[in-house]
């Protein structure tokens, strides 16, 4: 009777298991097609976009000035106006989760302003700066929220050409491209001051993607590097032996176009 009694108690035992086992699995199982568990429904829905990247052009219009205190260093007055210019190039997104993302583009910006300058033949006359950067922004953290995306980090520009306006001795207008200097400029033996071949600074902007790809959106751009080469700290008779204070700024409105697909 014992005997019997143990080996009732061991299959009743057995039977148990078996059944919780079989609950289980039925619950966790990805061979059902359903997730029954509230919690591994929200770490799904929560990590849907995780490793996925976003890939697309943009392009757009700049207003671009200059700032600082000794812009009447360079040109006649510190008085500047905004100019209008155009950016394109390309974009990447690095999805991470459902609302952190880093943003990566790279493009081409035009940029300058319009600003005064003074010679002996016209007087003071108007001017348009004009310089073109090739922009990285290599790593700007970015927060989504049902297509609208907030983002900023650091940007880095190469100077890849350069001009100002001036007037010839008929009063006509021309391009003067010494502005961008050359390989003879030298330290403390041109009169002339050049422009540095990069520059750099922090920017900020707000996006809005649709769900078909296309993007709008605005950032700006606040330059930290001094744009000008002091190029005569200590002959001409220029007494001036620190850093240039005029930087670059910008406000670019863009529209674009995304892919998205599985890394």
């Amino acid at each position: 009777m014992k005997n019997i009694m143990t080996i009732f108690l061991y299959l009743a035992l057995m039977n148990a298991l078996a059944q919780t086992g079989n609950e289980t699995s039925a619950t966790v199982s990805p061979a059902s097609g359903k997730d029954t568990m509230p919690y591994e429904k929200e770490f799904r829905k929560y990590h849907s976009l995780a490793g996925m990247l976003s890939y697309g052009l943009k392009a757009g219009i700049n207003q671009n000035n200059i700032y600082g205190s000794e812009i009447d260093y360079i040109f006649a007055t510190p008085n500047t106006q905004s100019l209008l210019s155009i950016h394109a190039g390309l974009l990447i997104n690095t999805q991470w989760n459902k609302y952190f993302w880093l943003k990566h583009e790279l493009l081409f910006s035009t940029r300058g302003a319009l600003v005064t300058l003074n010679d002996s033949i016209h007087g003071e006359y108007s001017s348009k700066f004009k310089t073109l950067y090739l922009d990285l922004f290599p790593v700007s953290p970015s927060l989504h929220f049902k297509g609208l995306q907030f983002y900023g980090g650091p940007y880095l520009s190469i100077l890849a050409n350069a001009c100002i306006q001036r007037k010839n001795e008929n009063g006509d207008y021309f391009n003067d491209r010494s502005i961008f200097g050359t390989p003879e400029n030298r330290e403390g033996e041109d009169e002339n001051k050049y422009l540095q071949k990069f520059d750099y600074g922090l920017h900020a902007g707000v996006e809005y993607q649709f769900s078909f790809g296309l993007l709008i959106g605005v950032k700006y751009l606040h330059g930290l590097a001094d744009i000008f080469q002091y190029a005569n700290s200590f002959t001409n008779d220029d007494t001036k032996t620190n850093p240039i204070k005029i930087y670059n700024k910008s406000i670019m409105f863009s529209v674009g176009y995304t892919r998205t697909r599985k890394r």
